[in-house]
Order: C-alpha cells, then structure tokens, then sequence
C-alpha cells in the first residue's frame, strides 16, 4: 500500500496551541508565586496572611492547578502534533485512510466501497461559522465502526471533520476523485 498523498494538522496551528499552552503556564507561575501581573493575597504589616489573604491564597492556587493542567496540556498536544506530523488523511493505492478511528488510529476504506467523495461546509450548531467536512458515502456503513472519533454517519454517508488540516478540503477530494476516477462535483450543505 503506497501513499500517494498525505494531509496532516495545520503547523501553524500547533504552533499556536503550544504558544497558548506557554502563556497558560506563564500565567500560572504569575497567579501563584511571581505576582508581577497579578495581586499578591492579603497580608498585615508583619507579612502574615490575613484571613482574606489566605482565601485569596487558596483561589490562587485553585486558578494556577487549573492553568498549568489546561497550559501543560495545550503545550504537550501541540508540540507533539508539530513534532510528529501525523497525517489525518492520506490516500493509497488501495483506499482512503482517516485518522477517526482514535487519537492514533486511522480507518481505511477500500476505494471500491465509496460510492462518492465531496467536500461541504458544516454550519454546525450556531449556524454562523461553516467548517469544512468530507462527505464519503460508501455502500454500506454497517462494515466500519460507529463511534469515531472527529466524524459522524448519517445513514452511508460518513461526515468527516476537516478543520484545521494544512491542505484544503476541495484539495483532498480532488485527488479522492482522481484516485477512484469518478469525479464528482463539490457542494455546499
């Protein structure tokens, strides 16, 4: 089975996961020692803590737990998606492969069983801003698991998250259609 293309997770937008991460963690070490940015707690002239200090001191601690678990998760996530460069998507010689599976596993279906590829754009529940997804209908969707991980079935046609991919969801369905050679015309939902 060799690759003949490959999509993997926007770079840009890892990086700035993991910028986000940093100011997190940043924020965390301000809220709880450094206090550069943030407010001490309350202390008396000696320097004790107050009664109000020490609550302000355990709020402190709760904000800056929750701000290095968010921040060092932010960071951990987006290095590891900008070091590994995983693909999301890549397509073979015998069939398209998606990372819905899991985290880390990809679902492969066989060209034979996709009856068409599209993009669309998915308005979500808001309405407002429409993302971009992969409509692959298959002949029968009983064959592939239901739960997965960043798509949904409806009926045959499995709906495919494709936001934040570095290359184009119109890109990707192109080079589907080629692959199969039955091209298909792209559509809005």
């Amino acid at each position: 089975m060799t690759t003949r293309f490959s999509v993997t997770r926007s770079p840009i937008r890892q990086l700035l996961m993991a910028a986000a991460g940093i100011v997190l963690l940043i924020a965390a070490i301000d809220i709880v020692s450094l206090h550069r940015l943030s407010e001490p707690p309350t202390t008396d002239d000696n320097g004790v803590l107050t009664s109000k200090g020490q609550t302000e001191r355990r709020t402190d601690m709760v904000w800056g737990s929750l701000f290095t678990a968010v921040g060092g998760s932010l960071f951990v996530v987006g290095m590891g998606g900008l070091l590994t460069g995983r693909p999301m998507v890549e397509l073979t010689d015998d069939a398209i492969r998606l990372r819905i599976g899991g985290p880390l596993a990809m679902l492969d279906i066989a060209w034979d069983d996709i009856v068409s590829i599209r993009s669309a754009r998915d308005y979500g529940d808001d309405g407002r801003v429409p993302l971009p997804v992969v409509l692959i209908e298959v002949e029968d969707s009983e064959r592939y698991p239901e739960e997965l991980w960043g798509a949904v079935w409806d009926g045959n046609v499995l709906k495919v998250d494709a936001d934040g991919w570095e290359a184009s969801v119109e890109d990707v369905v192109i080079r589907a259609e080629l692959m199969i050679g039955r091209p298909q015309e792209v559509e809005d939902d």
